[in-house]
């Protein structure tokens, strides 16, 4: 058992990973309903390309060198390869799929080339002597995680972050809702489908551009998958498939988070134990309901759960269509 010292230094992690993994699962019904999994782990990968960038630039403006503007960079980034991907697919002569693919490695193989470049040039030396510029971090811990290295401002930077996405979700719970559910029929009814759109992309953007120096570029779009699949193993209502995610996304980080203080599983990388813990409740899961008690319904993503009180007639009258 991890003495308080341990737990003291390790405080701001213990912090972390539930509020990663709420917000993951959150945004990971959404995901998996709509099947955006490809386009998660296309802005994920993209976010590599847009770290290196950022990395890269911090060593010319020492001002940049600060978690805030590696997260705005990198967003940025993430955003401009996501309206690439829109404008090269729609030119109809690239398919979205192809299109995110082709994004998705040239981001990686760009972000690679950055962190490598990055990591030969000198060391800056400031005029009193002291090394002004930070060793950059290993390709390694960009990919799997840096869970570890969490730090107070981090902390307050995800809290924010997750207050901004629960408060957009539960605001707009019936147009999301609704769009999910069947897009075509929101916009006859009024809704802003458009706008609905835009902000969860923004926001799985924003989620992944926030979590991925701690989780790791390649395991943070399982965390914007799993949670949300298992739960639409759990329940056709669209709430119930909600709660379902948000437990098993903050159950599963944090007893990986606790895990990794100990020592057997200490020694490994924090974020595939964050992954393996979760796949370990997926198959939990999917096991129980192949072998055990089999779901006589179609899964939530065949056939959308419905919710009667979820949305209401005239929930909608408010938001117009353009």
């Amino acid at each position: 058992m991890p003495d308080l010292e341990t737990i003291h230094l390790f405080r701001h992690f213990l912090m972390a990973g539930p509020l990663i993994g709420a917000m993951c699962a959150l945004l990971s019904v959404y995901v998996v309903l709509r099947r955006m999994a490809l386009i998660s782990e296309g802005v994920s990968h993209a976010g590599f390309g847009g770290m290196g960038v950022a990395i890269l630039l911090s060593y010319y403006f020492v001002s940049l060198d600060n978690p805030y503007w590696q997260v705005i960079i990198t967003g940025v980034f993430c955003l401009l390869t996501s309206l690439l991907i829109g404008w090269v697919s729609r030119r109809k002569r690239v398919s979205e799929d192809s299109a995110i693919g082709i994004f998705l490695a040239a981001s990686v193989a760009l972000g690679a080339i950055l962190i490598a470049y990055r990591a030969r040039l000198p060391a800056k030396i400031g005029a009193d002597g002291r090394m002004i510029s930070k060793i950059p971090p290993s390709i390694e811990s960009l990919l799997f995680g840096q869970f570890t290295q969490v730090l107070r401002d981090d902390v307050i930077l995800l809290t924010a972050v997750a207050v901004i996405v629960f408060g957009i979700i539960f605001a707009l719970y019936h147009q999301f809702l609704y769009t999910t559910l069947d897009e075509e029929m929101a916009r006859i009814n009024g809704v802003n489908t458009r706008l609905v759109n835009t902000l969860l992309l923004i926001m799985i953007s924003l989620v992944i551009c926030i979590c991925v120096r701690m989780v790791g570029f390649l395991m943070i779009t399982a965390l914007m998958i799993i949670p949300g699949a298992t739960a639409n193993m759990l329940s056709r209502r669209f709430s119930g498939v909600l709660i379902a995610a948000l437990l098993i996304g903050t159950l599963g980080t944090s007893l990986a988070t606790w895990a990794v203080m100990f020592r057997p599983i200490g020694i490994y990388p924090p974020g595939p134990v964050v992954v393996l813990t979760l796949f370990l409740f997926f198959a939990l899961v999917w096991a129980f309901r192949h072998f055990i008690r089999p779901k006589a319904s179609p899964p939530a993503d065949a056939a959308a759960p419905v919710d009667p009180q979820a949305h209401p007639p005239g929930a909608f009258g408010h938001a117009h269509s353009h």
